[in-house]
C-alpha cells in the first residue's frame, strides 16, 4: 500500500499515547471451538494496572466477546471505570454469522483463516456492522475505533467504515507485510511502506454506485521504526526480521524492526521507538496486544512468560509517561490529532 501526503504540521512537544488491545476469545491462535473466554475473568485486574501505569486502554472487541458472560461481565466493569474506550475488532472464522458467506472450511484447516478484505466489501462491512450492533446492544457503546482481524485492510475497507460510523482506525503496522501467496483469502496488506505519522483516508458514503460526499478516516498506524532505515525493505516478513535481529544482538547493535507491542519487544526496545516517534515528530505512538495474552497462550505458553509480558506492558506504559507522553484512548487521540490540524493527508 503506498499514500502520499502533504500539509503537516507538529504542535512540538505534545504528543499522546494510546495503549490498544484486540479483545477476543482465548487463544485464537490454537484455533479452540467453541470459543472459550477464561482470560476475561483476570482483565478487570490488569485493566486497573494499566490504568495505575499511566494508560486510557482502548479495547477493540469482537462480537463473540459481548455475547459471552464472562465477556460481557468484564467488558461491563471495565466500562463503569471510566477510563477505556471499546471500539470493534472481528475476525471472519470465530462464529457463525446471520447471513450468508462463503465456506470457509477445507478438508486440511477446517477453521481457514480468512482477510475479511478478500470477501468482497459487501460481506466485510456486514460483518463490522454486526459486530458494531452486537456492542452495542449488549454494552451500550457506539464503537468509533476499529482494527482489522489478522490486520485485515484494503481500499474498500475505508467504505465498510464510513458506513458503519468509525472515526478512527488502527490497523497499519508500519514496516510489516501480512501478505500470503498461499491462498489468495489469506493474503494481507503490505505496510511495509506505511507512515507511522496520522494520516487522513478519504472514503464514501454508500453502496460504490451512489454519488455521495467523502468522509474522512484517520488512521493512527501501530508505532514502528526500523535502525537503520534500509532494513525497512528486508525485514517486513518475519523469518528475514528475525535473522537481522539476531545479527544485531551478535554485533551488539539494535538493528531491524522494533514496534510497540510488549509480546516480544523488550523495554528498551519499545522505548527506543518511542524516542524515534518523538525525533520525527509522530504525535500519536500507538501500542498493540492481544488481550489473551494474559493467560498461557499460543505465542506465551508457560505462565512465567506471561508475567514478564505483563510486566513489559507496564513498563513500556510507563516509559511512555517518562517521556512526555500524555494518554488517550483511539477516540480521544484521533479528536486531539483533528483539531490541531496534525494529520498527513493520506491515500491507501
Amino acid at each position: 500500500m503506498s499514500k502520499h501526503h502533504s500539509g503537516y504540521r507538529i504542535m512540538p512537544n505534545e504528543y499522546m499515547f494510546c495503549f490498544t488491545l484486540d479483545t477476543e476469545p482465548d487463544d485464537l491462535w490454537r484455533d479452540p471451538w467453541p470459543n472459550t473466554f477464561d482470560h476475561f475473568d483476570l482483565l478487570p485486574d490488569f485493566h486497573g494496572r494499566l490504568v495505575e501505569a499511566g494508560a486510557r486502554p482502548t479495547y477493540l472487541t469482537t462480537s463473540e466477546v459481548a455475547e459471552s458472560r464472562q465477556g460481557r461481565r468484564a467488558m461491563t466493569r471495565l466500562l463503569e471505570s471510566g477510563n477505556c474506550e471499546i471500539g470493534a475488532h472481528f475476525h471472519t472464522w470465530t462464529r457463525q454469522w446471520p447471513f450468508e458467506v462463503p465456506d470457509f472450511s477445507r478438508p486440511d484447516k477446517p477453521r481457514f483463516h480468512v482477510m475479511a478484505h478478500q470477501l468482497g466489501q459487501e460481506i466485510e462491512e456486514r460483518m463490522l456492522a454486526y459486530t458494531c450492533r452486537i456492542l452495542r446492544d449488549a454494552l451500550d457503546v457506539a464503537p468509533r475505533s476499529h482494527r482489522g482481524g489478522r490486520f485485515s485492510f484494503n481500499t474498500d475497507t475505508v467504505r465498510s467504515l464510513v458506513n458503519c460510523g468509525i472515526d478512527v482506525d488502527s490497523t497499519v503496522t508500519p514496516g510489516l507485510s501480512w501478505q500470503d501467496r498461499s491462498h489468495r483469502w489469506l493474503d494481507g496488506p503490505d505496510f511495509s511502506d506505511s507512515d507511522c505519522k496520522p494520516y487522513l483516508l478519504t472514503g464514501s458514503k454508500g453502496t460504490p454506485g451512489e454519488t455521495v460526499s467523502n468522509v474522512k478516516i484517520l488512521e493512527l498506524p501501530v508505532g514502528a521504526f526500523n535502525r537503520p532505515r534500509w532494513t525497512r525493505r528486508i525485514c517486513k516478513n518475519h523469518l528475514p526480521r528475525e535473522i537481522v535481529k539476531w545479527l544485531g544482538r551478535l554485533a551488539g547493535l539494535r538493528l531491524g524492526h522494533r514496534y510497540l507491542d510488549p509480546t516480544r519487544t523488550s523495554v528498551g526496545d519499545m522505548r527506543a521507538v518511542m524516542k524515534n516517534l518523538r525525533a520525527n515528530n509522530c504525535p500519536v505512538w500507538v501500542f498493540m496486544i492481544h488481550s489473551s495474552q494474559i493467560l498461557p497462550c499460543a505465542r506465551l505458553p508457560k505462565m512465567e512468560q506471561v508475567q514478564a509480558f505483563i510486566q513489559r506492558c507496564i513498563l513500556g506504559v510507563r516509559a511512555a509517561v517518562d517521556l512526555g507522553a500524555r494518554p488517550g484512548t483511539l477516540k480521544e487521540a484521533a479528536q486531539w490529532v483533528r483539531d490541531n490540524n496534525l494529520a498527513i493527508v493520506g491515500k491507501v
